[in-house]
């Protein structure tokens, strides 16, 4: 699938879930409320990863307000309110309190919009050149937090 919109509603609802207590869990572990973005591009070779995918990682930053300044974007109740078929694209954002925008896009290859650059920059913990996952890799720190993940309950325990 090249974006969560082309998902059937019964796997957005699951989807939806999902997000929500992976959200839930991330902030229980790391204390600060969670963003969550897809860029879900739905032209076959318009980006380097083809598939469906939202990051979700703990920051204040305000990707909303630095989309609203360069896009139109409407509310939407969850990822059953995306946009479907591949006749266009769209960027979702969950912000840290769990609403969500989308903003539609057209489907053009040369494209370039770069969300995790934008989060970095917007976030002062995050070392603005170290958003592209091809040139800066953390592997102790990816295995870092995937024991921290693993190792929460939402029900409390360990």
């Amino acid at each position: 699938m090249l974006s969560f919109g082309l998902l059937s509603r019964q796997s957005l609802a699951d989807a939806g879930e999902l997000v929500e207590r992976l959200c839930e869990r991330m902030s229980a572990v790391y204390g600060m409320p969670v963003l969550g973005f897809e860029y879900g591009n739905n032209l076959p070779g318009g980006r380097r990863v083809e598939h469906a995918h939202w990051h979700l990682l703990p920051s204040a930053a305000d990707l909303t307000g630095w989309l609203d300044a360069r896009l139109t974007g409407h509310a939407i109740g969850g990822l059953a309110g995306l946009p479907g078929g591949t006749e266009s694209s769209y960027i979702a954002v969950r912000r840290q309190r769990g609403s969500m925008t989308v903003y539609p896009v057209p489907n053009e290859a040369s494209q370039r919009i770069r969300l995790r650059r934008a989060v970095a920059e917007l976030d002062p913990r995050v070392d603005p050149g170290a958003w592209d996952f091809g040139d800066a890799r953390f592997p102790d720190l990816i295995r870092r937090t995937a024991r921290d993940l693993a190792a929460v309950s939402l029900d409390g325990g360990s």
